[in-house]
C-alpha cells in the first residue's frame, strides 16, 4: 500500500512558515488578533494550511471537520470567480451570533478572484466590522486585492520553505501533465506545443486553472532543488527535470504562471494565454533571450 503523508492538524506538526506562525500565536496570546487576516505568498506553499488550522483553533475542533461546524464558512469560486452572492450571504450572517462559541470564521480562498462587486461588498463588511466576524483572505496575488481592502487586513507574508515534504494534493492525472510539459520543454523547438495546448481544449476552466496551479508547485520543487535542498522529490526525478534552468529563469516561469493563472481567472482567451506562457516559459529553459531558436542561439 502507497504510504501517504499525513495532513497536519496543529502548529506543531507544519512544516516551515514558523515565522508567520509565530505572530499568529502573539496575536491570539496577548488577545491582539485583528477582524481580518491576509496571508500572502507563493502557490502551493501552505498558506491554506495555517489558515485551516487557524479556522479550527478559534472554532475549537478539528481542521477536517471544519466544514461541517455552523461557524465556518468557506469562499471559494463559482466557475472562475467568487461571486458577489457568496460574498453577500456573509453580509446576511454577519450581524448574528455564532452558533457556538465566541467566534465565526470566513475563509476565502483565493481572494483575489472576487469580482469586483464582490470585493467591494466585503469592503463594506470589513469597514465596519462585526464583533466575533473573523476573515482569513488567502492569496498568491495580494496586489490584486482592492487597496482599501488590504489596508483594512493585517498582512501575513508565507515564504517557500526549504523543507518541502508538506503534503501538496494533486490529481494524478494532472500531475503528469505537468510533468509532460516540463519534459518537452526541454525538447528542441516547439513542435510539441500545439499538441500539448490542443490537450486543453475541451476542458473546463477550473481544470485549467488547476493543471496552471500544479505546473506552479512544480516549478517550485524544481526551483528549490537548485537552490541547494533535497526537497520533496516524491516521484519527480529533480535532476532530470532541473536540466538547464537557472534560478532565475524558474521564478520567472512561476510568476509568468501565476500571472497566466490570474488572467484566465478574468476570462482571458485561454488557447492564447497557455500558448504564451508556455514558448515564453520554453524561451527562460533555453536561457531567457527573446527571439531565441531554443538552441542558445539568436534566430
Amino acid at each position: 500500500m502507497k504510504n501517504e503523508l499525513k495532513r497536519p492538524v496543529c502548529w506543531d506538526e507544519v512544516i516551515g512558515h514558523q515565522a508567520a506562525i509565530s505572530r499568529i500565536r502573539r496575536m491570539i496570546g496577548q488577545d491582539k488578533l485583528p477582524h481580518a487576516l491576509l496571508f500572502s505568498g507563493p502557490e502551493g506553499i501552505g498558506k491554506r494550511l495555517v489558515a485551516e488550522i487557524l479556522a479550527a483553533q478559534l472554532l475549537a475542533t478539528q481542521p477536517e471537520r471544519l466544514p461541517e461546524h455552523p461557524d465556518y464558512c468557506l469562499l471559494s469560486p463559482d466557475g472562475a470567480q467568487i461571486r458577489i452572492a457568496q460574498v453577500r450571504e456573509i453580509q446576511r450572517i454577519a450581524g448574528m451570533a455564532p452558533v457556538r462559541g465566541g467566534f465565526r470564521v470566513c475563509l476565502i480562498e483565493p481572494a483575489d478572484c472576487m469580482e469586483p462587486p464582490a470585493a467591494n461588498c466585503l469592503l463594506k463588511i470589513l469597514e465596519e466590522p462585526p464583533p466575533g466576524l473573523f476573515f482569513v483572505l488567502v492569496t498568491a496575488f495580494p496586489h490584486a486585492l482592492l487597496s482599501t481592502i488590504r489596508s483594512r487586513v493585517a498582512n501575513i507574508r508565507f515564504y517557500p520553505s526549504p523543507d518541502l515534504n508538506q503534503p501538496v494534493a494533486t490529481d494524478p492525472a494532472q500531475r503528469q501533465f505537468t510533468l509532460e510539459i516540463l519534459q518537452n520543454i526541454a525538447k528542441p523547438g516547439l513542435e510539441w506545443l500545439w499538441p500539448v495546448v490542443a490537450k486543453f481544449d475541451g476542458m473546463e476552466s477550473v481544470q485549467i486553472l488547476d493543471i496552471i496551479k500544479q505546473w506552479i508547485v512544480l516549478l517550485r520543487d524544481v526551483a528549490v532543488y537548485k537552490s541547494g535542498f533535497a526537497g520533496r522529490a516524491g516521484d519527480l526525478d529533480l535532476p532530470a527535470l532541473a536540466g538547464g534552468w537557472d534560478t532565475a529563469g524558474l521564478i520567472a516561469a512561476i510568476q509568468l504562471a501565476e500571472a497566466t493563472r490570474r488572467q484566465l481567472q478574468r476570462n482571458a482567451n485561454a488557447r492564447l494565454m497557455l500558448e504564451s506562457m508556455l514558448i515564453r516559459s520554453a524561451d527562460l529553459y533555453w536561457g531567457g533571450k527573446e527571439n531565441a531558436d531554443h538552441r542558445r542561439s539568436p534566430v
